[in-house]
């Protein structure tokens, strides 16, 4: 009987300190949908321009991302001398890195590099141009027709998301972006590119502050070692 008891003793402590050492629990594994929120600020820096930008991504690895973005853009700009319209949208897709090491598994927090490949399509024109003349001073009515736009470019990313509570994120990215190719246009370059920038620059800086929602499609079980080495 004093055998069996502490037999049975030991196979409970070993048990405990196995399950104290290698604990098993999940991580979500879901679609997380978010919306650029930091669009809304233009309506006070540039009210020529009214845009939205959605996004998704999904977790390949623990450390890996896919990630789609796409957003549309409409310019109504009126000067003195000219008004000029464009309408349009882009993609962009890429990969994120996340360079945080978590040692629980249901931790999702981000600190992230990441690269895309962006492609924007928009038809813009202009009106009610007036030009100086020698003679007769100045004449309006000029008008440029109608034409359609395209670019591509990449881009280099890095910021940050938090999950706030479950399944809900925020966060940040700073974004440099090169030009790669373009529509060559004889009469006028577009104000700006949808997802890009400035439409007379060859490298621009963007930003984003999002808000996200992760779909919780199943749980995966996920073994770890909760005590540092």
């Amino acid at each position: 009987m004093k055998k069996t008891s502490k037999y049975l003793f030991s196979v409970l402590v070993i048990s405990l300190i196995n399950f104290t050492l290698y604990s098993q629990t999940y991580r979500i594994k879901g679609l997380r949908l978010g919306v650029d929120i930091s669009r809304f600020s233009l309506y006070y820096f540039d009210p020529a321009r009214v845009a939205y930008e959605f996004s998704a991504d999904y977790e390949v690895k623990r450390d890996l991302y896919l990630t789609c973005e796409y957003g549309k853009q409409t310019v109504n700009l009126g000067k003195d001398i000219y008004k000029y319209h464009s309408d349009g949208n882009y993609i962009r897709i890429g990969v994120d890195r996340n360079f945080i090491k978590s040692e629980k598994p249901d931790e999702y927090e981000m600190a992230f590099i990441g690269i895309r490949y962006g492609y924007a399509k928009l038809n813009h024109l202009a009106g009610n141009i007036v030009t100086p003349e020698q003679y007769w001073g100045k004449t309006s009515g000029y008008f440029i027709p109608a034409s359609n736009y395209t670019a591509h470019w990449a881009e280099i990313t890095a910021g940050i998301r938090a999950e706030l509570f479950n399944n809900f994120f925020i966060g940040w990215s700073l974004r440099a972006r090169l030009l790669l190719a373009h529509t060559k246009d004889q009469n006028m370059d577009p104000y700006n590119i949808p997802g890009y920038g400035s439409g007379s620059k060859k490298a621009v800086i963007g930003f984003n502050f999002s808000v996200y929602y992760r779909i919780p499609f199943y749980k995966k079980e996920v073994n770890y070692n909760p005590v540092k080495k």
